[in-house]
């Protein structure tokens, strides 16, 4: 997909298949394939950036739909292949948080917990349900809770469809299986699962329903996986004895020219007949079912409206509170280097700040050790709100896009986060060096001041960190923003000469 016409590629042409009720649909094929790009496109996720068009529509259940459809959105889950987890929360309260925010204000504690205790007995993660989610530099609970994890935290609405991209990526055979046994139960509970799979073994592969193989953005075949040797058979490709089907179809697909296959009989068109668009109402569902009231597990999803401002910015809240108690490495060391830097900058200034200001020699000292705290109020604060939020954007993103909360309540509850332990650390600097340095001002306007621009340090950090998505890329742009102030600040050069 490009914008030149020279360099436009089709990635998907004329994609149909179905994805039955309580059943699992697998999406095969070759790297390449547009098994991804379907999957983003139905869910209302495809991120094109000026560079994908889609020219045709969508459609579900023979109804032409917006995906991006507040409407059609809140009956799809879905579940990236990247597991987008708080690293230390615990499954229960990644759940009970989804559970929280996205059912109906009027849903009790006891509801929630019954909820909750229901989705990691049916998950299977009932021994590691308060072991923290973990992450590269925190050790927690393997891939293949971890990923179970994450669907449970898009099943606590039980959605309608259930998407998931490479869901067996990185785990291995056995928590593979159990993930593809815990989708064959979410499909028998009502919901129609639709994932992509690359190369699944034969155990895995026969677990499936329904099948899309797709090759080069075409169906290659849908339908029943039991009717994949037949079909494939009947068109001069036969499936070796004692040979996986999943392997098989999937040479099959690269290794034959796509002119061939056509030729084969492979690639069938879709001669269903589609319905008008349709635009969900209050009447209706997203996919035109009519329907009364719907209920997530117990929960009437249209009785009241989700929670509102007050309880989003409080659960968010309280899970910043939990990420700094059981992240001590990262506060202690925030902590650690502001009392090290005090210290130091303290010893070389030690009781500047008592020596006569008209003395030349002393002016510049007073110059010297007032930029040294300054600094150390810019950047001891900054560097770490830049370096935190590229980290937490995969959480913030998938949270946001599945409606848990709004833009503002995750502003203002960093924002909480942010001003209370900023306070606290340039309150930690302020006693050290006030004190060793001896500074004639009083101690609460210094206070006021060091916080003042630790916090303005802080919203340039945060707001860099917000605009790049590489921390690396963003360390290295910080000093554009901080230098040309520093440097216009009046310290080095007067105002008057600048």
């Amino acid at each position: 997909a490009g914008k030149g016409e020279e360099s436009e590629r089709k990635l998907l042409d004329n994609v149909w298949g179905e994805v039955p009720e309580k059943q699992t649909t697998a999406v095969m094929g070759p790297s390449g394939a547009g098994k991804t790009s379907l999957l983003n496109i139905l869910a209302g996720r495809a991120s094109t950036h000026g560079r994908i068009k889609i020219e045709s529509d969508v459609r579900l259940n023979n109804y032409s739909v917006d995906p991006t459809n507040i409407k059609v959105r809140k009956l799809i889950a879905f579940v990236a292949q990247d597991d987008s987890l708080q690293v230390t929360s615990t499954p229960r309260e990644a759940i009970r948080f989804s559970a929280k925010l996205r059912l109906p204000r009027a849903t009790t504690d006891h509801q929630l917990d019954k909820l909750t205790n229901r989705m990691i007995a049916e998950l299977g993660l009932t021994a590691c349900a308060d072991s923290i989610v973990g992450g590269e530099l925190i050790k927690g609970i393997s891939g293949g809770e971890r990923k179970r994890t994450s669907v449970g935290v898009e099943l606590v609405v039980k959605p309608a469809l259930v998407f998931l991209d490479e869901p067996t990526s990185g785990l291995d055979s056995f928590s593979a299986v159990q993930l593809c046994q815990v989708l064959k139960k979410v499909a028998n509970a009502g919901s129609s699962v639709l994932f992509t799979i690359h190369q699944p073994s034969s155990e895995i592969f026969n677990s499936f329903d329904h099948l899309i193989l797709m090759n080069k953005g075409r169906v290659m075949y849908t339908g029943s996986v039991h009717g994949v040797p037949d079909f494939f058979a009947s068109r001069g490709h036969p499936n070796p004895p004692n040979y996986n089907p999943a392997d098989f179809i999937m040479n099959v697909a690269q290794s034959v020219p796509v002119k061939q296959l056509n030729e084969d009989g492979f690639f069938p068109t879709d001669e269903r007949k589609m319905g008008e668009a349709f635009v969900p109402d209050d009447g209706k569902d997203a996919l035109g079912i009519t329907v009364t009231r719907r209920t997530a597990r117990g929960v009437d999803v249209y009785d009241t409206k989700p929670p509102g401002l007050v309880t989003q910015v409080k659960l968010l809240f309280t899970r910043e509170i939990n990420n700094l108690r059981r992240d001590v490495t990262a506060l202690g060391a925030r902590f650690g280097l502001t009392i090290f830097l005090g210290v130091l900058v303290g010893i070389i200034f030690l009781d500047v700040g008592k020596t006569d200001p008209t003395v030349a020699v002393n002016l510049q000292s007073h110059f010297g050790a007032l930029i040294m705290v300054l600094l150390m109020s810019m950047f001891g604060t900054a560097q770490p709100a830049l370096l935190s939020f590229p980290e937490e954007r995969p959480v913030f993103l998938r949270e946001y896009s599945t409606n848990h909360y709004s833009v503002i309540s995750y502003f203002l509850s960093r924002l909480t986060m942010e001003a209370v332990v900023t306070g606290l650390q340039v309150f930690v600097q302020a006693i050290i060096t006030y004190f060793m340095i001896g500074f004639q001002l009083s101690f609460g306007l210094f206070w006021a001041v060091t916080y003042s621009l630790a916090m303005a340090s802080t919203a340039l950090a945060v707001l860099l960190g917000c605009s790049v998505e590489d921390p690396k890329l963003a360390q290295e742009m910080l000093p554009i923003l901080f230098v040309p102030q520093m440097l216009f600040a009046g310290f080095f050069v007067v105002p008057d000469l600048i």
